[in-house]
């Protein structure tokens, strides 16, 4: 019997459905793995028909089948009922070679574009084909449904703009400049979100810290690139933005939390702050858990 996964998070975690994983002989395959927001896991395997959890409000399904080298849904139901799709066929090796059909959304039946996120009524999303940009078009997931979160900034932690923004650019996402599959491949790149602010925006510290020595233009032509940038340093963590069109801060200097660090800026044509941090997710951080896909970390360096 072949392996497969599919990556769910409930609660205030993210649901990401039908991202198959490696296969390996003699194991049944496992249908459903549930991370929750404290980084445990729970997993369903087996055969046939699929309710996840028992009365099926996350996951159900009127059977699943490996047949070969692919994974078959029929009757699968996300949310209640509010994400359908009649058959899903998904490789369990490797990206690629995957059909959907009879896909219904809150009743609609979506385009289906590559990267199209679609709006839940009440918050969230569903992107039915999430596929990388990197020239080989892979299709990394089938289905990617995030569940609405309501969450504050996380705790401890200050909003960095005096107003809220738009999320117009999420952490690790594939087909975004957020992805390890496009370059720069670094974690200040990638582990970051957009915030759609106007430029002059003041842009604050996060947490106390220290301002670090990388600070100012990167001395790119890259429009992708543009204006100011500095690093706030904090115990366990570091935190990056970027774009700015002041600074405010020299480096070693201390900040608090709430501290006015510079004023926002404009890249590649679109007025926004670029927030990263090292360490977890910057979505979490600014409270925007619901705005972005599944939370996936890579290994990539900082800088």
């Amino acid at each position: 019997m072949k392996r497969f996964g599919i990556l769910a998070g409930l609660g205030l975690a993210l649901l990401a459905l039908l991202l198959p994983a490696r296969a390996s002989a003699d194991v049944l395959p496992v249908v459903v793995q549930v991370q929750a927001p404290d980084g445990t896991h729970v997993q369903v395997s087996g055969e046939g028909a699929l309710s996840y959890p028992r009365n099926g409000r996350f996951v159900r399904a009127q059977s699943v089948s490996v047949e070969g080298d692919h994974l078959i849904f029929t009757g699968l139901s996300l949310l209640g009922g509010r994400v359908k799709a009649d058959r899903l066929v998904i490789p369990v090796n490797g990206f690629g070679d995957a059909s959907l059909s009879g896909l219904r959304i809150e009743g609609r039946k979506p385009q289906g574009l590559p990267n199209q996120v679609i709006p839940l009524k009440d918050g969230g999303y569903v992107v039915s084909l999430q596929q990388s940009l990197d020239g080989q078009q892979r299709n990394l997931a089938e289905i990617l449904v995030g569940v609405p979160a309501k969450v504050d900034v996380a705790a401890g932690y200050t909003y960095p703009l005096a107003a809220q923004g738009e999320i117009i650019g999420c952490p690790f996402v594939p087909g975004s400049t957020h992805s390890a599959f496009v370059a720069p491949d670094n974690l200040a790149s990638d582990n970051a979100v957009d915030i759609a602010v106007p430029v002059g925006t003041p842009v604050y510290a996060v947490t106390d810290g220290v301002i670090g020595p990388q600070i100012g233009a990167l001395g790119s032509t890259d429009p992708a690139m543009a204006g100011l940038r500095l690093h706030l340093n904090a115990p366990g963590v570091q935190f990056y933005y970027a774009h700015l069109s002041e600074i405010d801060v020299v480096p070693g200097q201390f900040v608090q939390a709430g501290q006015q660090l510079g004023l926002s800026g404009s890249a590649n044509g679109a007025p926004h702050l670029h927030f990263a941090q090292d360490i977890g997710n910057p979505a979490e951080t600014v409270g925007a858990l619901g705005a972005c896909p599944f939370y996936q970390s890579y290994s990539e360096p900082w800088g």
